[in-house]
């Protein structure tokens, strides 16, 4: 493996780092007009722009033509020296900020100025075609004033056959005393098409925790909002956009959150780990929602990793959130590291046909498999065709085999070999009247 290292001042040219046969990097000049500089990595599914001059943020996550994340026209090329007395600059995108915000040495707002607009280095890993995978680090200065000496590092990977990228997400502690941080993970969404006001279409969707300690709801709202819809299918919570300028907290059971735009049948989900019996920021919040201003119009879907302890003179800890995008239908009622369920498995006995709605996140095939109690296979239907670009309908007349005690949705890769299971269901329940 082979690593450049760049500087930000400036790429005067469109170069190649990186690629496999599916996937590429490269550093591109005034990427999209905006004014900056950006690394953009590419697969055949999707596409990813970062900026490191404005604090290494994520600007783009396309599938295909559909994107998912706001820039502000208003800040569009600008750069700032970051300070502790200048206002707050908002330019869109990804970021990663130090939880609580309660914590930070300004009381609590605006963000770490070094942290959130700096300056950041930059590193591309080289990789060989048979890796299959690129990635793309930036490195943050340490911050100087809101959470003084932790520096950020966050590596970018992008992999082939699939709409996948891993945020791994690092911050350390360059000072000479521990500190407590979380790290926080924050995406401003778009929530309308170009030219229209076409807000209720733009979606947020996560698990409720039975046992929430925000209670029965699961959520904590700062502020009343008809944002806030409740339980929109069975199990998860739904906030629909609405410029309400309110946030709200959850603490999900489940690793998972979703950002959807119905008209496209677009999802953006991102997957984490869920540390039970850790302590988390804010409560014990795990997923934040934010429903922003009129002007700009945003929302930001967050996630929040546990609070832990940054051991003096170069302590780190490192939080992962997966990104994954799709084409399906909304609300989305589970999602995994193969696909998300839209509508779940279902069996009509009349007429013997199995009914699923997914959304998949690789390219390849998929298969119902029934299996008796010992896992042996005892039947397999017909081979479908996926790709994060179609909804998966599955349809399929199928007489349930004698035995069998379990049905599951494999997905397999072009070489055949299997990715994943996108649901599992016992034939109990698909019996049950």
């Amino acid at each position: 493996m082979r690593k450049i290292n760049i500087l930000t001042a400036g790429f005067a040219y469109a170069l190649l780092h990186a690629q496999t046969p599916d996937i590429s990097v490269r550093t591109i000049s005034n990427y999209n007009a905006w004014g900056w500089d950006a690394v953009v990595m590419q697969s055949h599914f999707v596409k990813l722009a970062i900026v490191p001059a404005i604090g290494g943020r994520v600007m783009e996550y396309n599938l295909g033509g559909l994107q998912s994340i706001f820039v502000n026209p208003a800040e569009l090329g600008k750069t700032y020296t970051p300070s502790p007395s200048a206002p707050w600059h908002n330019f869109g995108g990804f970021k990663t900020w130090p939880a609580p915000q309660s914590q930070w040495d300004a009381g609590g707002w605006p963000p770490p100025p070094v942290l959130d607009g700096g300056n950041y280095s930059l590193q591309i890993d080289s990789l060989s075609e048979a890796s299959g995978s690129v990635a793309v680090t930036v490195s943050s200065p340490p911050e100087k004033w809101f959470a003084p000496n932790v520096r950020l590092e966050r590596k970018t990977t992008a992999y082939a056959g699939t709409s996948r990228i891993t945020m791994d997400q690092t911050f350390i502690n360059e000072g000479t005393g521990a500190v407590r941080w979380s790290v926080w993970g924050v995406t401003e969404g778009i929530v309308h098409h170009p030219g229209k006001s076409d807000y209720g279409n733009y979606w947020v969707y996560f698990p409720i925790n039975p046992k929430s300690v925000y209670g029965k709801t699961g959520v904590h709202p700062r502020g009343n909002s008809n944002a806030w819809r409740g339980e929109v299918a069975p199990g998860v919570f739904g906030v629909q956009y609405t410029p309400d300028n309110q946030l709200l907290y959850a603490d999900p059971n489940k690793g998972w959150i979703v950002y959807a735009d119905l008209s496209d049948k677009f999802i953006v989900a991102k997957t984490f780990t869920i540390f039970e019996g850790a302590s988390y920021p804010d409560n014990g919040c795990r997923v934040t929602v934010y429903v922003g201003p009129p002007d700009p119009s945003y929302l930001e879907f967050e996630v929040k990793g546990p609070t832990v302890e940054l051991a003096a003179n170069g302590g780190k800890y490192t939080f992962t959130e997966n990104w994954w995008a799709a084409t399906v239908r909304a609300p989305v009622l589970d999602v995994g590291s193969v696909g998300a369920v839209a509508e779940g498995l279902a069996y009509d006995s009349t007429t013997q046909k199995l009914t699923a709605v997914y959304g998949v996140f690789y390219k390849g095939t998929a298969k119902v498999v029934f299996a008796d109690a010992h896992g042996k296979i005892l039947f397999e239907g017909r081979t479908y065709s996926v790709s994060p670009l179609s909804e998966f309908q599955l349809r399929e007349a199928i007489a349930i085999p004698k035995g069998a005690a379990t049905v599951q949705i494999r997905v397999y890769d072009s070489s055949n070999g299997l990715v994943g299971i996108l649901e599992t269901a016992t034939v109990h329940r698909l019996l049950r009247k």
